[in-house]
């Protein structure tokens, strides 16, 4: 089958995701080109390679529907996006000109499944992992088998929307490798944007305000570290990368893993340059940061959200605040560049723990500055911080979600996190984000 994969994105970020799906398709034997909207925003040439192409099927990976994002000209240094009128637009016009059968997939959809369905007026779509089942999809349209019960399909049946129970991948070294090559890396390079590879998937670590080990199972899968370094290789034959990017939600959990990848990259001396963007500061040693550094680390991204004891235990961080010194004494040591994120505003957070995470920070060096979040993103109701924002008055209906739902600690008055913000902005070495409706700042 003619497969085209629509990969729906307006940030500078590797296309991991429809990278992968679209190598999926590829090696179930299908015939795949891939339509990038973040370097063609007005889809430019979009129509025109469906007409050359003529697809029997367009995947459209979404990656967010609404948030917010740094803007050094908008008010709060930050600027709100709402994507869903460009999908719509975008579906409009896929529809203009071809007959093929669209489906729906992607981290913006998972969560909204159900709800871009409905705003979209549509009949299909993906939730959860989707390596297995989108070629599944394929083969049963090829065959005329029941598409209807994959798993993970979300669908509109005779007016009403069902959904099968996503099913998690076994074994993640049967996966297809990324399809890179069908993007334009070049492009990608020159905006500073790496190829991404995803090690493993799960999390055992259960944040109040993250969803993922609902999504992906409280246990890890891991791909053999020989899976892993093979990928490595398998870009760099396509387009030498001058670097990779591990986009694991935590790269060093559990260490072993961490571990045993960069010693097969040391094993085959293979010249590389990575980076991670959430290294949790969870059993980092001297000896780790040594071995980061003989596998070609170049720079990691600290994802430590509180210095505060009581915001670490109530937030369900899994580490303690000695555990943050340790991890950025070694990476110190080691001579690592980092930076570190930190999220203010969970339940419980007050201008006292926000103090107490500024008296610790404030108290090391951090090569790389600081990102700082305010304000939770509400995605699903698998957040267990859902609870608190119905609580404080800042979430009716979960419907809510879909259009772009906050929480902030009601125990942050409104003057004192104006002034937060503006101290923020004037530090040097901190880039804030204002993750809340800017009314609230008012």
């Amino acid at each position: 089958m003619q497969v085209l994969i629509i990969s729906f994105s307006t940030f500078s970020a590797s296309p991991s995701g429809p990278a992968y799906i679209a190598g999926a398709a590829l090696k179930a034997g299908h015939t795949v080109e891939v339509f990038d909207c973040l370097y063609a925003q007005d889809l430019t040439g979009l129509e025109e390679q469906i007409a050359r192409f003529k697809p029997d099927v367009i995947g459209i990976s979404i990656k967010f529907v609404t948030g917010d994002v740094i803007d050094e000209s908008a008010e709060f240094n930050t600027r709100h996006f709402d994507h869903r009128s460009r999908v719509k637009e975008m579906v409009g016009r896929i529809k203009q000109v071809s007959d093929a059968r669209i489906v729906l997939g992607g981290p913006g959809f998972n969560y909204y499944g159900r709800d871009w369905l409905e705003y979209l007026n549509f009949d299909y779509g993906f939730r959860g992992e989707a390596d297995l089942s989108f070629p599944l999809y394929l083969k049963r349209l090829e065959q005329g088998g029941d598409i209807y019960s994959i798993p993970g399909c979300i669908f509109r049946k005779n007016g009403r929307i069902f959904k099968e129970p996503r099913e998690l991948v076994a074994n993640l070294d049967d996966t297809a490798f990324p399809a890179y090559e069908l993007f334009d890396l070049d492009t990608y390079f020159a905006h500073g944007v790496s190829p991404a590879i995803l090690t493993k998937r799960g999390c055992a670590i259960r944040c109040t305000f993250c969803p993922y080990s609902s999504l992906e199972g409280t246990r890890y899968r891991l791909k053999s570290p020989q899976r892993v370094v093979d990928e490595i290789e398998h870009i760099q034959k396509l387009a030498n990368p001058e670097k990779f990017t591990f986009c694991d939600n935590s790269f060093n959990v559990p260490r072993s893993h961490a571990e045993a990848i960069c010693k097969e990259i040391v094993a085959r001396k293979l010249d590389i340059k990575w980076y991670t963007g959430a290294l949790k500061p969870i059993r980092i040693t001297d000896d780790l940061c040594q071995l980061f550094l003989e596998s070609g680390c170049t720079s990691v991204n600290l994802a430590i959200e509180t210095g505060s004891k009581k915001m670490l235990k109530s937030m369900r961080r899994g580490y303690k605040v000695e555990h943050i010194k340790q991890a950025v004494t070694c990476l110190n040591d080691a001579g690592i560049p980092f930076g570190i994120s930190l999220l203010f505003g969970a339940p419980g957070e007050t201008p006292e723990t926000i103090s107490e995470t500024w008296d610790l920070i404030d108290s090391f060096s951090i090569p790389q500055g600081i990102w700082v979040s305010i304000g939770l993103c509400l995605w699903t109701h698998h957040q267990a911080v859902l609870d608190d924002a119905r609580k404080a008055g800042q979430l009716g209906q979960d419907k809510e979600l879909f259009d772009g739902a906050y929480y902030i600690s009601p125990e942050l008055p409104r003057d004192y996190m104006i002034e937060l913000i503006a101290s923020l902005r004037a530090r040097e070495d901190c880039t804030v984000q204002a993750n809340k409706p800017y009314t609230s700042y008012k």
